[in-house]
């Protein structure tokens, strides 16, 4: 049963007459299309691009811990490296200083070994004197330590008056 146009209208009269006259002056308005929701997709599209920038942010992370690794590495050859060439010149050093080789030297440069050493007393400063020890007792006398010093090149006396 499909009501023609005429049709509603009459019937739209005969309910407006039943009605008091305020509610009479009111009108039916055709709805208007609702446009469909977009909030489902837009939700989706914030998720991916959400995870879309996590996902670069990760990775310039990782990229930016790599560069430090790497920097790391390359510090820590280098340390090795000078390390090795540190200990190198900590021998030669040890290798030089050696009495026979300081002797050698002395020698190739015109001086002579002391015929005698003599060992001068420790002297103790002032502040030292409440705390001496009995370790004037234990102290070698310079008869013994001259032939030794002697044997070896090397005199306290000797490289300080000589480089005077």
């Amino acid at each position: 049963m499909a009501l023609t146009a005429s049709q509603v209208r009459s019937r739209r009269s005969q309910v407006a007459g039943d009605l008091p006259p305020r509610e009479r002056a009111l009108k039916v308005v055709e709805g208007r299309r609702q446009r469909p929701r977009r909030t489902g997709r837009l939700v989706v599209v914030l998720a991916v691009v959400v995870a879309l920038g996590s996902l670069l942010a990760v990775a310039g992370a990782q990229a930016y811990l790599t560069q430090g690794q790497v920097r790391l590495t390359r510090l820590q050859d280098q340390l090795s490296t000078q390390l090795g060439q540190h200990r190198d010149l900590e021998l030669r050093v040890a290798q030089l200083e050696q009495p026979a080789n300081v002797l050698s030297e002395a020698q190739k440069q015109g001086l002579v070994a002391p015929k005698g050493v003599t060992d001068l007393p420790q002297v103790n400063s002032p502040a030292s004197v409440g705390h001496t020890t009995s370790s004037t007792s234990a102290r070698p006398s310079p008869a013994r330590t001259t032939g030794a010093r002697a044997q070896r090149g090397t005199s306290a006396a000797g490289s300080r008056s000589g480089g005077r």
